[in-house]
């Protein structure tokens, strides 16, 4: 049964406010690094409520937004994470359309604009619902914290490419939990096309490098000139095949891993009278829960080592940028179980669970002892979209669908904050 103050606290939850804030999140640029402006602007609204505030910095100009709402005391805890960083920066020439640009579109029911899928729709919806407990008067057992997190999205600093911009893969996540923000449960509310995720892949970067000759390329003719782009593409239909019976030999609730091959790298364009005396292959590695990084390895240095054996040469190198875990939930838990009750009670259903196959802050926050779950409105793509990726599309959010997450949170948060703590 659904607390008894959700119809009232429920009143509060209109298409009208999670539209407002949405397009007020998305109209605030926040690419990786240059997240300030969201966390400002959040922080002030849930001053403006009353909540307790802080902006604990984690990088310089790089503060986390957090807000607490106490209850009594002796219920259980909940908090409400998302990230504010989108996934461009929304000046990339390649990218075009009104979906890539941090302006927001309304238009027949949908927002467009960079970070309105991913996640400012979550970190909206979240926001209102606390605001409607707010504004109802209600108190709760359990405190209810709101945590928005900078550096969230899949990128690192790699070889050259350094500074704050790359600075993301959970930074500001793992910064929130080791400074004294923590609950007895997460809920991220990560796009999930309001689904109940209780599971997520981790991954893997790595570098596989291979040697050549120093050579002028008017001499590579010559007998013993090796060049490392042409080993490397020998090398690269050994790793495409390991590469099939690694994502055909695994699965978990339904899901293959894949290997994607991410970038090449070798030779010098402004130099090409030069032979090519190093080439780096780059690959993002999908996986599930049961699988370990030192398991691919040896798997991977496997390869490596018969590839060396048959041309007889030095095994090519490996090297590891990211290692983030797979994680799964007991069904069981009491976030899992007032999710899955709330969701039924607004929407009539509760779809199956799924596992989540992008990187999320769930890993870390489970990984730190706090069993985080995913669950967020956006992932329903636009009829125009023809079954293009918003990645390719660019990114919109049904209006509707914040909505309807917004009183699921707001359920969860009134059935699991009242339960008592053990």
């Amino acid at each position: 049964m659904p607390h008894s103050d959700f119809a009232k606290a429920a009143a509060h939850i209109t298409a009208d406010n999670v539209r407002d804030c949405l397009v007020d999140l998305v109209n605030i640029g926040s690419p990786t690094g240059r997240e300030i402006g969201v966390a400002q602007y959040l922080v002030a609204r849930m001053r403006k409520s009353g909540m307790a505030t802080d902006l604990p910095l984690v990088d310089e100009g790089r503060p986390n937004a957090v807000g607490h709402l106490r209850g009594r005391g002796d219920g259980l805890n909940l908090l409400f994470t998302g990230h504010m960083d989108t996934s461009y920066a929304g000046e990339e020439e390649h990218l075009q359309g009104e979906g890539f640009r941090p302006q927001a579109t309304v238009r027949d029911g949908w927002v467009w604009g960079l970070g309105a899928n991913n996640m400012k729709s979550g970190l909206a919806s979240a926001l209102i619902a606390i605001e409607a407990i707010v504004k109802s008067g209600i108190t709760l057992d359990g405190d209810i914290t709101f945590g928005a997190v900078v550096g969230e999205i899949e990128k690192t600093a790699v070889e050259e490419f350094q500074g704050i911009e790359y600075s993301g893969y959970g930074i500001g996540t793992r910064h929130l939990v080791t400074h004294g923000v923590t609950a007895d449960f997460a809920l991220l509310a990560e796009p999930t096309g309001l689904r109940i995720s209780v599971a997520n892949m981790g991954v893997i970067w790595l570098r596989i490098s291979v040697g050549g000759t120093v050579a002028h390329s008017a001499w590579a003719n010559r007998p013993g000139t090796v060049n490392a782009i042409a080993v490397m593409h020998e090398l690269q239909a050994d790793i495409a095949e390991w590469a099939r019976a690694y994502e055909a030999g695994n699965v978990f609730m339904g899901e293959h891993p894949n290997v994607t091959v991410a970038a090449i790298r070798g030779g010098a364009p402004w130099r090409l009278s030069r032979n090519p005396h190093e080439c780096s292959l780059y690959l993002d590695i999908r996986t599930v829960p049961g699988q370990s990084v030192d398991g691919i390895k040896r798997d991977l240095r496997r390869v490596l080592r018969a590839f060396a054996q048959r041309k007889g040469i030095d095994e090519p190198s490996l090297h590891l940028y990211v290692t983030d875990p797979p994680v799964v939930l007991d069904e069981k838990l009491p976030i899992v179980d007032a999710l899955g009750a709330a969701q039924k009670h607004v929407s009539g259903e509760r779809p199956a669970s799924i596992i989540r196959r992008p990187g999320a802050d769930a890993v870390h926050l489970t990984a730190y002892g706090v069993p985080c779950v995913a669950f967020g409105p956006g992932g329903r793509s636009h009829p125009d979209t023809k079954g293009k990726s918003m990645h390719a599309f660019g990114e919109h959010v049904l209006i509707d669908d914040c909505v309807q997450a917004a009183k699921i949170y707001l359920a969860t948060a009134l059935d699991l904050c009242n339960r008592k703590a053990q």
